[in-house]
């Protein structure tokens, strides 16, 4: 009886301070938290990925989204698109300088998305500019961004779009241009940017991310276990008005799209758990690290402590 009285006051006594969020099964310190900030955000749709940002991209930023070739930038932000169109009511754009707007959504529709009744609705819409010139670009995306009040945007990629500047000296300039221009539109964009494994910088140039808001980086990792294998990983390198864990995570492109903790878009009914399930179970990257004091086979390992040991081991030369 004296036991259960001690909790029952224990349960009454004020707590001090903020109570501490619930983390979610798998994730670091950092777990999705109120946003305190107020700062309004749009959810990506992965679960995963909101939980790192606080609930989704600041609203209104413009994010690069970089990775090297087969890390899933499209097929990551097309999903980013499908989800605002289809569960937010937020139509989007997708402007791609390369591939052919047919082929484009015949492939991204391998993944079981209604892309098709999406455009019919006017709620999506993929445009290839026929022109190479950057002030006609701009004109071209904010015509379409118009016609259908889109509020979601992708570039793909930054990277071409680079080459319609004569002199390199006017690259930031009209970076800079096209960023106030999306932003004086109401839209929430990715832009893509292809880089190099092994890459150093996340842009072409080295320019761009210091223009934008945000910077999401998609990496291909050799497994520490299986030298012959790759996996998937995401890190959040720079999000302005946001507090977010600077980890590396596994995340996965099954038949549904792009899965991170193990679960794909929110309220989709496939491989997510939709809007009321249990948070991601995503992981920090496993490597085995033998160095002085060195760590046991499996353990997490972080990208400054093997800095700070003295160099990187070839299984991290990708990050």
């Amino acid at each position: 009886m004296k036991s259960g009285k001690q909790d029952s006051d224990a349960a009454r006594a004020p707590q001090r301070g903020n109570p501490k969020p619930k983390r979610a099964a798998g994730m670091p310190s950092l777990p999705a938290r109120p946003n305190a900030s107020g700062i309004e955000r749009v959810s990506t749709g992965l679960r995963g990925l909101d939980d790192m940002l606080q609930g989704g991209l600041p609203k209104e930023s413009v994010v690069l989204l970089s990775g090297a070739c087969g890390t899933g930038k499209s097929t990551f932000a097309m999903q980013f698109l499908y989800y605002g169109a289809k569960y937010r009511n937020e139509p989007g754009v997708y402007v791609t300088l390369e591939e052919n707007p047919d082929k484009f959504v015949e492939n991204m529709s391998l993944f079981g998305w209604d892309l098709q009744k999406l455009i019919g609705q006017k709620k999506l819409l993929v445009i290839k500019p026929d022109v190479y010139k950057f002030d006609s670009i701009k004109q071209i995306i904010a015509d379409a961004i118009e016609k259908i009040g889109a509020k979601r945007l992708v570039v793909d990629s930054y990277s071409v779009l680079l080459t319609y500047f004569n002199d390199p000296y006017e690259i930031r300039n009209g970076l800079v241009q096209l960023d106030r221009e999306i932003k004086k539109m109401g839209c929430t964009a990715l832009v893509i940017s292809d880089i190099k494994d092994n890459s150093e910088i996340f842009s072409t140039t080295g320019v761009e991310e210091f223009i934008v808001d945000g910077v999401i980086v998609l990496y291909m990792i050799k497994s520490p276990s299986h030298p012959y294998e790759s996996q998937r990983a995401i890190s959040v390198r720079k999000m302005r008005a946001t507090r977010h864990p600077l980890n590396f995570y596994t995340f996965d492109i099954d038949q549904k799209g792009v899965m991170v903790g193990g679960e794909g878009l929110k309220g989709d009914g496939g491989s997510g758990k939709g809007e009321g399930g249990a948070g991601p179970s995503a992981k920090k990257i496993q490597a085995t690290h033998a160095g002085k004091g060195g760590q046991s086979p499996g353990s997490t390992v972080e990208l400054s402590d093997l800095k700070r040991k003295g160099g990187h081991t070839w299984r991290w030369k990708h990050l």
